[in-house]
C-alpha cells in the first residue's frame, strides 16, 4: 500500500501526469461542454424517438375487446402508426440519390453564388414540414407530463391505487389476467393526483374541476375526415396534440424571426429526427445494416475525396443540422448522423420489445401473451415503481433493453472517436464513418455473444411473422368449420322438399328486402360531399376504459 501512495509523492511521474492532464482539460473546458452538449443533443431524439416508435411486436397476440369495447366499434380507430419499410433496394438507392442531391446542390451555390435565395427557399420548405414535427413532439411530451401529474395508477408502501375516473374515486384492487379491474375497496381519496397530494381533501367543487381537467387532458376525441373521393379517415385526437401544433407554429415562427437562433433551430432538428424515427425504418437487421454501409462509402467519399458535404453544409443554414456555439466557430451535426444511427437503434428497442413477449410466460389457453401498451406511459412507471408483485398498466414499458443499451453504447463510443479525431487532425469528419461500425458492430456482436444471432438475423416487421401465425389460426379454424359443416348438412338432409322450398322463398324475399336497402343506403352517402366532425368519448366507452389496469 505504501508503494501505491509512493508514486503520488513529490515529483513522481504519475503526480505529474495527472496535473498536466488536469490542466489540459481546464484550459479545453469550454471545448469539452460543447461535446458533452453535442453528445446528448444526439442522443436526447434517438432515446425518446425510438421508444415512441414502438408498437406491438409479432412474438404479442393483440388485446382483446371486451364486450362493451366491441359494442363502441364507432369510436375504435386502429393506433398502430404506418412504417415506411426500407427494403434491400434502398440500400443502393440512398447512397446514389443523396449523392445526387449533395452535388446538385454543391454546384447550384458555385453558380449562384450566393446562397440567400436558396436558403430562403429550403428554409420555407422546412418550416413548413418542421411545423408537424415540433407539434408532434411537442405533443407527445405533454401527453408524458400528464401522466405525472395524473396518472392512471400510482403506489406507496406495497398498496397500488387505481385512479377511477367514472366514479371520481382512487380504489384498490387486484386485476384480472385480461386486465380486467375488479374494485376491491374504496378509499378517502377523492382527487385525481398522486402521492401526497392524494390524502388533500379539496372542496367538492374543487375535486370536480380536478376531475374535469383530467378528463380534458387524457381523454381522446375522433376526429372524422371527408371528401368525396378523396379523404375518408378518422384518427385520435388529445388536447394536447392541439396546443402541440400551436407551439409548433410559434417555433417556426420565432426561429424566422428571431434571426435564426441556434436553440430554436436545434428544437426543429429534434422535431425532424423525433418524426422520422417513428415513421421509417429498415424491415430487418440485414436490411439496415446493407443501407447504413451504403452511406458509410458516400460520407467517405464526400469528405474526404470532394470539398461537396462541408461547402454544402457550412453554406446552407436551412434546419437540416444540430448546432452547438463554443470556442472558434463552434461545432455541428448532419441530422442524417442521427436519423441513420436513430433507426436501426429503434428497431434494437423493437427487437427487446419482440424477445420480451416470446420468451414471457404464457397460460396453457394462449398462444402468445397478450400485449400491452408500451409507449407514453412514463409517469405510471415512475409512480408504481416499487410495485412489483401487483401488474398494473404500466407493465408493458417494462421489458430488458439489452440491444438497445448496447446500440446505445456503441452509438457513443462512435461519437466520441468523431470528436477525438476532429480536434487532433482539426478537420471535418464523416460522423457516419465512426458511427456505423460501432453502432453495427455492437448489434450484431452482442447478438453472436448472446446467442440471438440467428433471431436477429430472422427478424421481420415487413408482417411475415403476423402472417405465419394467422394463417396457422385460419387453418385450424377452417378445419374444425368443415366438421361443423359436415354435421350441418347431415341434419339439412333429414328436411322433407317443402321445408327447403319454403326456405328458398323466403330467402330470396329477404334478398330482394335487403338488396333495395343497400342500394338506398348507397344513394344516401352518395350525397356527402365535405364532412369533418370531432367527438366526444361517450360515457360507456370512458367506463371501459376506466376499467383496465
Amino acid at each position: 500500500m505504501d508503494k501505491f501512495f509512493s508514486h503520488f509523492d513529490g515529483d513522481s511521474r504519475t503526480l505529474q501526469f495527472i496535473g498536466e492532464w488536469g490542466c489540459r482539460v481546464y484550459d479545453e473546458r469550454e471545448l469539452i461542454q460543447m461535446y458533452i452538449h453535442l453528445i446528448i443533443s444526439a442522443l436526447f431524439p434517438i432515446y425518446i424517438g425510438a421508444h415512441a416508435s414502438l408498437r406491438r411486436p409479432p412474438s404479442a397476440a393483440e388485446p382483446k375487446k371486451s364486450k362493451a369495447a366491441k359494442d363502441e366499434d364507432d369510436d375504435e380507430v386502429d393506433v398502430e402508426s404506418t412504417v415506411e419499410g426500407l427494403s434491400p433496394s434502398d440500400a443502393i438507392l440512398f447512397p446514389v440519390l443523396a449523392g445526387l442531391t449533395l452535388t446538385g446542390l454543391y454546384f447550384l451555390i458555385k453558380w449562384i453564388q450566393d446562397p440567400k435565395l436558396l436558403n430562403k427557399i429550403l428554409n420555407y420548405y422546412f418550416s413548413l414540414i418542421g411545423v408537424f414535427g415540433v407539434g408532434k413532439i411537442a405533443a407527445d411530451s405533454l401527453n408524458v407530463a400528464t401522466t405525472f401529474v395524473f396518472p392512471s395508477v400510482w403506489s406507496s408502501r406495497g398498496k397500488t391505487y387505481m385512479i377511477d375516473p367514472l366514479l371520481a374515486q382512487q380504489v384498490t384492487g387486484k386485476a384480472k389476467p385480461r386486465g380486467v379491474q375488479l374494485h376491491h375497496s374504496f378509499t378517502d381519496k377523492t382527487n385525481p393526483f398522486p402521492g401526497l397530494l392524494s390524502s388533500v381533501q379539496f372542496p367538492a367543487f374543487v375535486n370536480k374541476k380536478l376531475w374535469t381537467l383530467r378528463a380534458l387532458l387524457r381523454n381522446h376525441w375522433i376526429f372524422r375526415g371527408y371528401i368525396h373521393g378523396i379523404v375518408n379517415g378518422k384518427s385520435k385526437v388529445q388536447i394536447n396534440d392541439m396546443i402541440g401544433l400551436f407551439i409548433g407554429i410559434a417555433t417556426i415562427i420565432a426561429y424566422n424571426v428571431s434571426g435564426k437562433a441556434w436553440w430554436l433551430l436545434n428544437i426543429i432538428g429534434f422535431g425532424f429526427c423525433y418524426g422520422t424515427l417513428q415513421l421509417m425504418s429498415p424491415t430487418t437487421f440485414w436490411t439496415g445494416s446493407m443501407v447504413l454501409a451504403g452511406l458509410f462509402v458516400y460520407d467517405i467519399v464526400m469528405v474526404f475525396y470532394t470539398p461537396m458535404m462541408i461547402t454544402v453544409a457550412t453554406s446552407l443554414e436551412a434546419p437540416i443540422k444540430l448546432v452547438f456555439p463554443g470556442p472558434g466557430r463552434g461545432s455541428m451535426l448532419g441530422l442524417g448522423d442521427v436519423v441513420l444511427p436513430g433507426i436501426m437503434m429503434a428497431l434494437a428497442l423493437r427487437f427487446d420489445l419482440y424477445l420480451h413477449y416470446l420468451r414471457h410466460p404464457t397460460r396453457k389457453d394462449e398462444k402468445k401473451a397478450p400485449y400491452h401498451e408500451a409507449t407514453g406511459k412514463w409517469g405510471e412507471r415512475f409512480w408504481t415503481w416499487g410495485s412489483k408483485d401487483e401488474p398494473t398498466i404500466a407493465d408493458g414499458a417494462r421489458f430488458k433493453k439489452v440491444y438497445f443499451k448496447a446500440s446505445l453504447i456503441g452509438y457513443v463510443l462512435g461519437l466520441v472517436t468523431t470528436l477525438v479525431v476532429l480536434n487532433i487532425f482539426k478537420h471535418g469528419q464523416p460522423a457516419l464513418f465512426y458511427l456505423v461500425p460501432t453502432v453495427l458492430g455492437s448489434l450484431w456482436g452482442t447478438a453472436f455473444l448472446r446467442g440471438d444471432f440467428k433471431l436477429m438475423w430472422g427478424y421481420t416487421e415487413d408482417g411475415s411473422l403476423d402472417q405465419d401465425e394467422d394463417d396457422k389460426e385460419k387453418q385450424n379454424a377452417g378445419d374444425s368449420k368443415e366438421k361443423h359443416s359436415e354435421v350441418s348438412r347431415g341434419a339439412d338432409g333429414n328436411k322433407s322438399s317443402t321445408d327447403r322450398g319454403l326456405e328458398s322463398s323466403h330467402t330470396s324475399s329477404d334478398q330482394g328486402k335487403d338488396g333495395s336497402a343497400v342500394v338506398a343506403k348507397k344513394d344516401e352517402h352518395a350525397q356527402h360531399v365535405f364532412l369533418f366532425s370531432l367527438t366526444a368519448p361517450k360515457q360507456g366507452k370512458k367506463a371501459v376504459l376506466s376499467d383496465k389496469s
